[in-house]
Formats: structure tokens, C-alpha cells, sequence
């Protein structure tokens, strides 16, 4: 079976935990980031070619099944609409975008170039969302609230 081919736009600290993950499931083909010791850094961790610029990235990896958003969040619209329209799955750090306009323009150019865009929203099982419900009381209300 094949592994599924990826390309990382944005090198930050999410993109870290993105490459870790894509490398135990996939293969990190390319990484791109405008900061060029971010891109250096990640590029040589993970054996990936090295691009500073994302136009150049999309033009050249054509072997690519998906783009993995992790640049800031207001250009994730941006980013995820060149990689729908350049012919890639988009797979979009949360936010999906800053604004509702962004969001449906995302979702216009995934069903135009027939591909999937996946926007990240996990729900963890954290300590605080725990606690959390242990103070809400049965009518929903918070029992802090009510001292």
C-alpha cells in the first residue's frame, strides 16, 4: 500500500507536531516557509525538499496527495484555497479561517477542483474540560455561580 504524500505550508510549532504525525502514517515530501531556518530545520528532520515560497511548492510537487495548512492563522484561507485550486486535498490547522466569508470560499474551491479540505477541530479530553463539568450541576448551571 502506498503512503499517502504530504507538503507542509507554514514550519512553526504546529507544524512540528503535523510532520511528526505525518511521518508515523505517511511521507513528508516538501515543506514551505518563509522564514528560512524554520523551513531548513524541518525540511532536513524529515528528509523533505525545501521551499520559501508556496506558489513554487504547488507548481513543482505534483506528486503531492495533500497540503497541510500550519501557517498563521489569517492566511490558513489563503493557503488552502491556492492548494484546492493547484489540484491537492487541503488538511487546515484550526481556525479554518478568521472570518465566515473565508470559510465558504474555502469550501467553494474544494467542491470546484473536486477535492477534500479538512479542517481541524479536535475536542481533547483535557483536565479543564473534565473539572469543567464537575461544577456544572444538573440544570446546566454552574454550581460557582450560584455561592
Amino acid at each position: 500500500m502506498n503512503k499517502i504524500k504530504f507538503a507542509l505550508i507554514g514550519c512553526g510549532r504546529i507544524a512540528q507536531r503535523h510532520a511528526e504525525h505525518i511521518n508515523n502514517q505517511g511521507v513528508l515530501v516538501a515543506v514551505c516557509d518563509v522564514v528560512k531556518e524554520k523551513a531548513d530545520a524541518l525540511a532536513t528532520q524529515y528528509g523533505a525538499k525545501v521551499y520559501y515560497d508556496i506558489e513554487a511548492l504547488l507548481a513543482a510537487e505534483k506528486d503531492i496527495d495533500v497540503v497541510s495548512i500550519c501557517s498563521p492563522n489569517g492566511l490558513h484561507a489563503q493557503h488552502s484555497i491556492k492548494a484546492l485550486k493547484a489540484g491537492f486535498h487541503a488538511l487546515c490547522e484550526k481556525p479554518m479561517a478568521i472570518n465566515v466569508h473565508d470559510c465558504g470560499e474555502m469550501i467553494k474551491a474544494a467542491e470546484q477542483s473536486n477535492k477534500r479540505l479538512f479542517a481541524i477541530k479536535q475536542i481533547k479530553q483535557a483536565l479543564v474540560c473534565y473539572q469543567t463539568k464537575q461544577v456544572q450541576s444538573p440544570s446546566g448551571c454552574s454550581k460557582a455561580g450560584n455561592r
